[in-house]
């Protein structure tokens, strides 16, 4: 076999990609946002699938955690709760029947666990209320968040951690300011990323 044919061999194939005219709106709903929050860059991806809401919010430029929320119908009682101006300043309350089932992929550390749950309910709990109970699409989200340094043990040692350091690093992690702030910042980012 001469060189030029194995080359050939080796080669990947050529992929020839047609783009789409701008005239046309894209296939699928999506919005994308990216904000500075607390000196991480932050970006917030959603989409509207016909079976599912998507939304992806990364600080390390990849998935993560997959979570899937769903919430069976609730009173329609549940979503006047907040008024249109209400709504705008404050977080909507999370719905008792939402179900959060992680999907796939691992928390940075254990500590984690609850809080990227807190952040999919609250996720699951903004877009519920925004469209008034209406869309009873289930919504995935992918959570990848850089670890947040006041959670973990302020001496640096390395030893083996027992379940009262575990218990301290998540009521810390729960807590701290910090983790409000990025909170509060990426649910604000998720509002203004409507495509449901």
């Amino acid at each position: 076999m001469s060189n030029t044919r194995q080359l050939n061999a080796l080669s990947p194939p050529k992929v020839q990609v047609t783009p789409l005219p701008s005239t046309l709106p894209h296939p699928i709903p999506t919005a994308t946002l990216t904000v500075d929050l607390s000196g991480h860059t932050t970006t917030i991806i959603t989409q509207s699938f016909s079976d599912r809401i998507f939304i992806t919010v990364t600080q390390l430029q990849k998935f993560g955690c997959f979570y899937q929320a769903t919430t069976s119908s609730a009173p329609s009682s549940a979503f006047d709760s907040l008024s249109d101006e209400a709504s705008q300043n404050s977080l909507p309350p999370p719905l008792p029947t939402t179900s959060v089932t992680k999907l796939i992929g691992t928390e940075p550390s254990p500590s984690y666990t609850a809080l990227y749950q807190l952040y999919v309910a609250q996720i699951a709990s903004i877009v519920k209320h925004s469209a008034r109970g209406e869309d009873a699409r289930p919504i995935v989200v992918s959570l990848a968040l850089k670890p947040n340094p006041s959670a973990t043990k302020k001496d640096g040692s390395e030893e083996r951690r027992s379940h009262v350091d575990d218990d301290y690093e998540d009521e810390a992690l729960m807590t701290s300011e910090e983790e409000r702030t990025r909170y509060m910042g990426v649910m604000a980012a998720v509002k203004n990323c409507r495509v449901w």
